[in-house]
């Protein structure tokens, strides 16, 4: 049985390295007392790292490829949880299907608002980009 130790060696480190940035977003939100969850905050720095181009976006391939594969398992808990205070939830399902419901129609009409918003302001900004002809002349670029 041959195992390529390399590879998991790899996903190891991807693993912690994003690990890592939950660890850091945790700490700075209960420094700064956010309102944000630690792992809100540390995936915005992992993503403000990113654009930086501090880290490459292929660092993290194989890591958060092999987290997707294995993203049942980490539902498990929160299922637990569920079973464990099944009382609270059948004494407020009507509450909670409520909230669920509403959440969820919040939520499509701010990603349909904000959609529309970005398809004008990308369509506005294409049409100038457009009507601005090119400074140089043909004989310039010869």
């Amino acid at each position: 049985m041959d195992i390529p130790l390399k590879k998991y060696t790899g996903i190891i480190l991807q693993v912690m390295l994003m690990y890592g940035f939950y660890w850091i977003g945790t700490w700075v939100q209960s420094i700064l007392h956010l309102p944000l969850t630690g792992s809100i905050v540390g995936m915005l720095l992992l993503f403000i790292v990113i654009q930086l181009g501090w880290i490459r976006i292929s660092w993290g391939d194989e890591g958060s490829s092999w987290l997707q594969s294995h993203l049942q398992l980490l539902f498990i808990p929160p299922t637990v949880g569920i079973i464990n205070h099944f009382d609270f939830f059948t004494a407020n399902t009507i509450l909670l299907v409520l909230g669920l419901t509403l959440s969820t129609l919040v939520t499509c009409l701010l990603s349909a608002k904000i959609s529309e918003w970005l398809m004008a302001w990308k369509s506005s900004h294409q049409g100038k980009k457009e009507a601005n002809p090119c400074q140089h002349s043909s004989s310039e670029w010869e």
